[in-house]
């Protein structure tokens, strides 16, 4: 946008609209549309106007600077003012995301990160940066595997220009962040002996590559020596032992039921059933911290808090990725690093994870399926 100085230099110089617009030979009328703003003068027009006032035409007109648009979408409809996010490109939309202090992340956490500014209606926020030309989008790894935390770290080492976060989301979000768009890559973990199967509707994206990190162990977490002496899923019947959950729709949520089911255990008559927490980190901090006795986890968390596991079955994680995102630069980082010989050796063991296949690639299509 063109904007001027004309009215100011009139008024100094003592000059009506009038006086000047016979000076340049042109309507009063010209004048007040161009110190307006509707209207652009010819060269000649701004080549008169800056001899009548003894100046350059630069001092008269410039081009203002357009304002950088500070709207984004919504990934996490928790979003409000004063929050710290990490915005991502996808499909030509910025999408926004809550940058939370989780173990395993780089601390200080999403560096160059955005601020939330105010919310713009329920989809969209407005934001503010320090720098907006320093601005580089994020790539979005979501799941509720620890190992994500230390993939990301692994590609920011890599190249500080490609920045990863790992948002920490269990089975459920994750897919429904990936089905709208929000991220680029979503890790769902499911039963070994299952096959890849249907998710969530997916009725937008039609092809998906599905990459797969590692397998490991789903299972109890209790406390050092056991102190409770839990065994199984029927020890919970009698409420003494505290259980700390996971939400709806995480894998681990789901297998707690299905062992209740199958020990004929009302989920009402066990201590704390309806107390959840994110992620499996957050399970074996509940557990280390004692305020709870048992829940269901990863065996890297047990290991890495020294707690006991007692193993139920075990899992493969896979990253599901949509092919019309996998040439951005920052997926292909996260691919090439998912390869690496060093990662590799250093995720099986950050579990253990089983990393026989991880890196594998295999082309899926019509939803979520393999």
């Amino acid at each position: 946008m063109l904007e001027n100085q004309l009215r100011a230099l009139r008024n100094r110089a003592h000059m009506s609209q009038a006086q000047l617009a016979s000076a340049i030979q042109v309507s009063r009328q010209t004048i007040q549309a161009i110190e307006s703003g509707t209207a652009i003068p010819s060269t000649l027009v701004a080549l008169r106007l800056a001899r009548v006032f003894g100046v350059r035409v630069e001092d008269i007109f410039r081009e203002r600077p357009e304002e950088p648009d500070n709207r984004s979408f919504v990934g996490d409809e928790e979003l409000e003012a004063g929050d710290r996010v990490v915005v991502t490109e996808i499909d030509g939309r910025r999408v926004a995301h809550r940058a939370v202090f989780e173990l395993g992340q780089r601390i200080p956490l999403a560096t160059e990160s955005h601020i939330v500014a105010k919310r713009l209606g329920k989809d969209q926020v407005e934001l503010e940066q320090f720098d907006t030309e320093q601005s580089r989008p994020w790539t979005i790894v979501s799941g509720c595997d620890p190992a994500l935390g230390l993939l990301a770290n692994y590609v920011f080492d890599s190249n500080r220009d490609c920045p990863v976060y790992w948002l920490n989301a269990d089975n459920a979000k994750a897919t429904k962040l990936l089905a709208g768009g929000a991220i680029q890559i979503a890790a769902i973990h499911q039963p070994s002996r299952m096959k890849a199967s249907l998710l969530a509707p997916l009725d937008d994206v039609r092809s998906y590559h599905r990459v797969h990190l590692a397998d490991w162990e789903l299972g109890w977490v209790v406390k050092r020596g056991n102190p409770c002496g839990f065994t199984d899923a029927s020890d919970l019947a009698s409420g003494k032992t505290r259980l700390v959950n996971r939400p709806i729709g995480a894998g681990a949520r789901t297998l707690l039921d299905e062992r209740l089911q199958e020990a004929g255990v009302q989920p009402q008559a066990v201590a704390q059933y309806s107390w959840t927490v994110a992620g499996h980190m957050q399970v074996g901090m509940a557990i280390e911290s004692g305020a709870a006795d048992v829940g269901i986890a990863i065996a890297g968390i047990a290991s890495a808090m020294h707690l006991d596991f007692i193993p139920i079955q075990e899992e493969c994680c896979d990253l599901w990725i949509p092919t019309r995102l996998m040439e951005q630069s920052g997926v292909q980082r996260v691919l090439d690093c998912l390869s690496s010989d060093i990662f590799r050796w250093d995720l099986a063991r950050f579990g253990p994870y089983d990393t026989n296949r991880t890196g594998v690639l295999e082309t899926v299509h019509d939803g979520i399926h393999g």
